[in-house]
C-alpha cells in the first residue's frame, strides 16, 4: 500500500494550503494532526465524525507546524497591507475574527505583539475559541 510520510510535506508551498476536505488521504495510515482534531479514521466506513474537547487538541493547534506556518504567512500579509503596529493589529483582528479590537484587546495585543512578534500574535489569535469555534 502506498505509504505517505508527512514529515515530508512542505508547508509553506502554496498548493498545500487547502482545505482538509481536499487533502490526499491515505487509508493504511493516518495524518497525525487531523487524527487529533478527531478526523475520521480513513479504512473504516462512519455515518459520523466523533466530537471531543482534548488538552492534546488545543496543543496540536498551538504547535503544529501547519499552525505555525500560516501564523506567519498571515503576518507577512498583514506587514504588507497595512504599515505601523496598531493597523497591523486591526488588519489581523478583521482577518481572524472579522471584527475590531477591543480598548482592553487592543492595549493587550499590541504590548504582547512588541514583545513576541506579529507572527506570534497571529498564532495566537489562530487559536482563539472566537477564531476555532463557529457560535
Amino acid at each position: 500500500s502506498p505509504h505517505y510520510q508527512y514529515h515530508l510535506h512542505d508547508l509553506k508551498d502554496p498548493k498545500a494550503w487547502r482545505r482538509s476536505i481536499y487533502r490526499f488521504i491515505v487509508r493504511s495510515q493516518q495524518q497525525p494532526f487531523m487524527t487529533v482534531l478527531d478526523c475520521a479514521d480513513p479504512s473504516m466506513r462512519v455515518d459520523r465524525r466523533n466530537e471531543s474537547q482534548s488538552a492534546l487538541q488545543a496543543l496540536a493547534m498551538l504547535n503544529n507546524g501547519l499552525v505555525v506556518t500560516q501564523a506567519e504567512q498571515l503576518a507577512s500579509r498583514v506587514e504588507r497591507e497595512s504599515s505601523g503596529l496598531e493597523s497591523q493589529l486591526q488588519r489581523v483582528f478583521e482577518l481572524t475574527l472579522a471584527r475590531s479590537p477591543t480598548q482592553t484587546e487592543r492595549q493587550e495585543m499590541l504590548l504582547y505583539s512588541r514583545e513576541h512578534g506579529l507572527a506570534n500574535l497571529c498564532r495566537l489569535l489562530l487559536n482563539t475559541n472566537e477564531f476555532v469555534y463557529v457560535d
